[in-house]
């Protein structure tokens, strides 16, 4: 026997919670799901950014109200209280792979004396934010179901069960699919298939004291590369919101053969031009990830399952970017409850909302480029990296982020050509490629679900 609710929600991450608690507070009856045992738990690897404070992000302008402690969201028109640990960071400084030279995307200097009024953003505590989500969720009658793993989804006399691994079922007249990158309901629902799968994301990293950045305060972003193959490795270092003296350090990318970014991230530590940063670090605690790349999901719909966040958009919609589809899926619901209108038409506010703030602000496409830009090979980058002298606006928006950083290099192209027309015949032959062309091997080494 199943049991029947207005609402079940899968995946209990910003998505799913903020969509539990908006149904909740709206009178639905609501069941949330979740694999994990622990909701609050953080098992995978994140930087945990508030993205994003310096520009528009989703058709949204959001930001963190510190004195009030609340992340704010003006444009799409609510706010919730944050009472976690946080730490401002000024600039984004990129370090060509010999360590000799850093494009630096904002003036750090400047921007760190202007306090949070000069910042590009704040890393924050992911648990703290989840933890705050599930009480509200809680204390508005959501029945919350942990351990819980998907595995079914079948449709009958307008309802959805889903069904989980525990032999449990759920019915709803809607259901949420809130299950993050990997998505099993996307999978269920053949979803996938109208999709472009563009390779697979591994990463590790630690959170480490006694880390010594030349901007202590900033994302530190050395650019190595694989020895064996040549292939570009991204390093991040930046600030952790639980200590002063604790960072976040990281290594991932595309997954390539005989590529282990943990071994790579212990190489940047152990020897590399910036093994001084860590001469007396130590690991305080260890994550790793495991992530698909697809194009975004057409229609956010199919069969009375909403789609949100990261489950049908491309590698991360952010926190920030799930909870606003969370919150606009479970008002579209309620709404849909309250017209009669259990239906396609009775959400179509949601998929119009998706639609344009979604694929229709932002080319997925853009933020591939920054996965492919390395492979013109590391003495291409390195050179055109080193001509960059002048300090760049910055961006947080992964979409547009190396934008100016491309610019700036377009600017020396007459000196490229002299110097160094072998790497002006790579970024032609790259640049007249399109996506899927670029990125043929990253898709042929990952492994879609």
């Amino acid at each position: 026997m199943s049991e029947q609710f207005d609402a079940v929600i899968v995946g209990a991450g910003p998505a799913g919670l903020m969509a539990a608690k908006i149904a909740g507070e709206n009178g639905l009856k609501v069941a949330l799901l979740e694999r994990k045992e622990s909701i609050t738990s953080i098992q995978r690897s994140c930087a945990t950014m508030f993205a994003i404070e310096d520009e528009s992000y989703f058709g949204e302008r959001m930001y963190f109200n510190e004195e009030q402690k609340r992340l704010v969201f003006p444009v799409t028109g609510f706010s919730i209280p944050y009472e976690g640990p946080y730490r401002n960071f000024y600039t984004w400084n990129v370090y060509t792979s010999d360590g000799k030279h850093s494009i630096k995307l904002g003036d750090y200097d400047v921007n760190q004396a202007k306090g949070s009024k000069g910042r590009l953003s704040v890393t924050y505590s992911k648990q703290a934010l989840l933890k705050g989500l599930l009480s509200d969720a809680e204390a508005n009658g959501v029945n919350v179901f942990t351990g819980t793993n998907v595995v079914g989804l079948k449709r009958d006399s307008g309802l959805n069960t889903v069904i989980t691994a525990e032999g449990r079922k759920f019915s709803g007249t809607f259901t949420i699919a809130a299950d993050g990158i990997n998505s099993r309901l996307m999978k269920l629902l053949d979803l996938n298939k109208e999709r472009i799968f563009y390779g697979t994301l591994q990463g590790a990293g630690y959170y480490m004291t006694g880390v010594v950045p030349e901007y202590p305060e900033a994302i530190n972003f050395p650019q190595l590369f694989h020895k064996p193959s040549g292939y570009p490795v991204m390093i991040w270092v930046e600030p952790s919101p639980y200590g002063e003296d604790e960072y976040w350090v990281y290594s991932g990318g595309p997954t390539y053969p005989d590529l282990n970014y943990k071994d790579e991230l212990d190489r940047c530590i152990q020897d590399s031009p910036f093994s001084g940063w860590f001469k007396n670090a130590e690991i305080i605690r260890e994550h790793g990830h495991v992530a698909n790349i697809w194009s975004p999901s057409p229609m956010p719909f199919k069969d009375n399952v909403l789609i949100t966040g990261d489950a049908g958009w491309t590698v991360e919609a952010e926190c920030t970017g799930s909870m606003m589809s969370g919150l606009k899926a479970a008002h579209a619901i309620s709404e849909a409850m309250r017209n009669n209108k259990p239906n396609k038409e009775g959400v179509q506010n949601y998929i119009s909302w998706w639609k344009k703030h979604f694929p229709g602000s932002m080319d997925y496409r853009e933020f591939l480029t920054v996965l492919s830009g390395g492979l013109v090979g590391e003495d291409a980058v390195t050179y055109l990296h080193k001509l960059v002298d002048e300090i760049l606006p910055c961006s947080l928006n992964p979409y547009n982020l190396f934008n100016n950083m491309n610019a700036a290099i377009m600017k020396k192209m007459p000196q490229i050509q002299k110097e160094r027309p072998d790497i002006i015949a790579k970024m032609q032959a790259m640049g007249g490629m399109p996506v899927e062309e670029q990125m043929k091997d990253i898709i042929k080494s990952g492994f879609p679900n």
